[in-house]
């Protein structure tokens, strides 16, 4: 009698239940927590980045770096700024392992697992602006991203501007430093 099964071969065959799935293994998620629901509070959400109305703005990494707590988790990613707090009990892998790059340039380790990710079409909602690459040189900056002027210099009188010679000059500086 012929065998009528359909042979498989190792590429047809499922992987068996001890398998780990390229060297990391995928967390359990809770339910309620799955792509699908994601999608749902994805189209649902009025403000899910929590930008309160305030449109993208370029956000220096010192910046970034003070939101590296769950509840309050910005990333840098391909140049744009994530509140990806919403989004961590979400996350495939767990909130735990994302937990290294909160604050942080998630860049390279979001390319080494995800490069095929649309991360905009996934977390695209949840950008506040973009990294601000230019160094600070000091400027401090208020909570509108404009900058606070920096303090005057005292001001000094320039003795040859008044006319005065050299001599009065020296006097002119024991008044100034005194």
């Amino acid at each position: 009698m012929p065998d009528n099964r359909r042979s498989m071969n190792d590429s047809t065959m499922p992987p068996p239940k001890s398998a780990v799935q390229g060297g990391r293994k995928k967390q359990n998620l809770k339910k309620g927590f799955g792509l699908h629901d994601w999608n749902l509070l994805v189209k649902s959400a009025k403000d899910l980045a929590q930008r309160r109305g305030k449109g993208m703005r370029n956000i220096s990494m010192e910046e970034i770096a003070k939101h590296n707590k769950v509840h309050d988790a910005w990333i840098a990613l391909h140049g744009k700024v994530y509140n990806v707090s919403p989004y961590l009990e979400y996350h495939p892998g767990g909130s735990a392992i994302m937990v290294g790059v909160l604050g942080k340039d998630a860049t390279p380790l979001f390319d080494r697992y995800h490069r095929w990710v649309n991360a905009d079409g996934l977390i695209g909602v949840l950008q506040l602006g973009y990294v601000d690459h230019k160094p600070n040189n000091g400027i401090q900056r208020g909570n509108d991203g404009f900058a606070i002027p920096a303090a005057r210099p005292p001001r000094q009188i320039v003795p040859s501007l008044l006319g005065q010679d050299e001599d009065d000059e020296d006097e002119d500086m024991d008044l100034l430093q005194s």
